[in-house]
């Protein structure tokens, strides 16, 4: 009787580990060369570089670019003559950080900017890849604070932060989906920027640890010369160093 209940207790035991492993929740995916800072989330702060914007030029190909401040973010998005019916809240969630950038081409022929190869660099050696509207859309869905993750050099693609990226479905008509729109309505695309004409928009990157003082903007992988084929036979790459000064319990 006594060896019954025995197995009979280290079975329940048994399934309560198992049901108790399938409850709890998963660790995120690691990247290659990722690194992890476990913290509380900090408190919500404003944040200014200095100097407030740079400029950059190489072959005839200048690049200009500046920190997006909340205020500046809020007032662009309220514009009703810009978006009509969808304008409103910034869409840019507080765990990114976000520049605007003009592209004005002088050089003589077309060029090609590839922002999914945009990386920006804290003095902590992190290392943060570009966020396209997918992977803010994501951002959304896990409802969940961003802070606890590092970035690396590996993909981010979306479903990182939590679920996949579905335009039906669970994002339905709600804040997300708006969200989506008016970031892909004001990014800075990739593609050609013809000769003699300026092309702007808001670039976006998760936002540094908050440990972090200096970043390094890198707008990699411009191609400044384009053969027959189409194919891109020489490039630049754009840096642009910023100090952080940060403002606690902004409002």
């Amino acid at each position: 009787m006594i060896a019954g209940w025995s197995r009979t207790l280290l079975c329940v035991t048994a399934v309560s580990l198992v049901l108790g492993c399938a409850r709890s929740t998963p660790p995120p995916r690691k990247l290659k060369g990722q690194l992890e800072f476990e913290q509380a989330k900090p408190p919500r702060t404003a944040i200014k570089t200095t100097p407030p914007f740079a400029v950059v030029e190489k072959e005839g190909v200048e690049i200009t670019i500046r920190y997006a401040s909340e205020k500046e973010l809020d007032n662009f998005f309220s514009n009703k003559v810009i978006f009509g019916k969808y304008a409103g809240k910034n869409p840019y969630p507080e765990g990114t950080l976000v520049f605007y950038v003009r592209v004005a081409n002088k050089s003589g022929h077309r060029i090609r900017t590839a922002p999914d190869d945009f990386v920006l660099i804290d003095d902590l050696s992190i290392q943060y890849v570009h966020l396209s509207p997918d992977d803010i859309s994501a951002m959304y869905e896990t409802h969940g604070d961003f802070w606890a993750f590092a970035k690396s050099t590996g993909d981010l693609a979306p479903g990182y932060y939590g679920a996949p990226f579905k335009v039906a479905g669970s994002l339905a008509d709600g804040g997300p989906r708006r969200a989506n729109y008016l970031i892909r309505q004001a990014r800075l695309t990739g593609g050609y920027v013809f000769d003699q004409v300026t092309y702007d928009g808001y670039v976006a990157f998760p936002r540094p640890h908050p440990n972090a003082k200096k970043l390094r903007v890198i707008l990699a992988n411009v191609k400044t010369a384009l053969d027959a084929a189409d194919q891109p036979t020489a490039s630049l790459d754009f840096e642009f160093d910023f100090t952080l000064t940060v403002v606690p319990d902004a409002t």
